[in-house]
């Protein structure tokens, strides 16, 4: 028999083995490019993120017993008053011992702040603190005497960097004394919220991820003030007072007119350094200066008129010399009073 048969038997076994082979290779490729094997996690190494618990805000009340030494001149005033915190915290981690007055001067004898009672409590700790110090005010003394002030009293801790909140207490974190007396001064009502100090430095420590200015948390308390302008217009400007008095004597009499002139002018000029020896200089770009002026240019206006009328328009007409005369002394007046009630702030 011929052997042909059993060779294409066996190039038919080869094509089936062959053929089989490639189907079975392209179904694992496609099996991997359709679910591939996610790569190993190693366990241990990957990081955990920790949440620390936020720390809880320190509240604070004040109730102000008294306000003294008003200074216009060194710019401040001393305050006394009770102030209390709260604390919910750990009360091993309680920062009301670090509490001061930012914008305090703190000098001599004066304590900053004194703790004469603490209570633990199932809310948290309770602390009572006594606070004396005198404080820095820029006054602005431009409308004096009808100006208000408001008494800025900031709080907030030593340490400024302290990642500490602060907030007023409630109900009632704030109140003054109704037997509190301000000579010369109505107060108002006080009020009292969170605030915060710009520190326009990075105090040696890099700033935080988005931070572009260093604010330190505090707590403001203000108490607006109002003067009592008419107690202070009698002793305050008694000399311009007395200028103008002596202005419309020289323009009433004939004789002597010289000197009543000239004590208008020494009247104007002592009452002008009286004031300015009790408030500071920048007072002096407001009401007072421009009262100062008025003044000043009523006795030139005296002067002038006067020495016209008398010396050279009587030479012209005598008639129109006397009207003139007449009418001087209303027309010093009018002028002089409609420019201060222009002025008054």
């Amino acid at each position: 028999m011929s052997s042909r048969p059993w060779r294409w038997r066996l190039v038919w076994v080869a094509l089936t083995c062959a053929l089989t082979l490639s189907i079975a290779q392209l179904g694992w490729g496609a099996k991997a490019a359709v679910d591939p094997r996610p790569s190993p996690i190693d366990w241990g190494t990957a990081p955990v993120e920790v949440i620390e618990p936020e720390s809880p805000p320190l509240r604070i009340g004040a109730y102000i017993t008294n306000i003294s030494d008003i200074d216009l001149l060194d710019d401040q005033f001393s305050v006394e008053m009770l102030l209390w915190t709260t604390w919910t915290g750990e009360p091993q981690d309680d920062p009301s011992d670090q509490l001061m007055i930012l914008n305090g001067i703190y000098d001599g004898d004066i304590q900053r702040f004194e703790r004469v009672s603490h209570e633990q409590t199932a809310a948290g700790s309770w602390n009572l603190y006594r606070v004396r110090s005198a404080v820095v005010k820029r006054w602005r003394l431009q409308r004096y005497p009808f100006d208000d002030q408001m008494l800025h009293v900031q709080i907030g801790l030593a340490d400024p960097l302290a990642a500490v909140n602060l907030d007023v207490d409630d109900p009632d974190p704030f109140a003054v004394s109704p037997g509190l007396v301000l000579p010369g001064w109505t107060l108002e009502q006080p009020g009292a919220y969170a605030s915060s100090v710009s520190l326009m430095s990075e105090l040696g420590r890099p700033l935080g991820d988005g931070e572009v200015i260093r604010r330190q948390p505090a707590v403001s308390l203000d108490v607006l003030i109002r003067r009592r302008s008419l107690l202070y217009v009698a002793p305050d400007f008694l000399g311009y007072m007395l200028a103008v008095g002596l202005c419309c004597m020289s323009l009433m009499i004939t004789h002597s007119r010289d000197d009543l002139i000239l004590a208008s002018v020494v009247s104007a000029g002592g009452n002008f350094v009286y004031v300015a020896g009790k408030l500071p200089v920048t007072a002096m770009a407001g009401f007072i200066g421009h009262l100062q002026l008025i003044i000043f240019l009523g006795i030139l206006y005296v002067v002038a008129a006067d020495e016209l009328i008398d010396s050279h328009l009587i030479v012209l007409n005598e008639r129109v010399s006397q009207v003139l005369r007449v009418l001087l002394l209303p027309s010093y007046v009018g002028f002089t009073l409609l420019a201060i009630f222009l002025i008054i702030p």
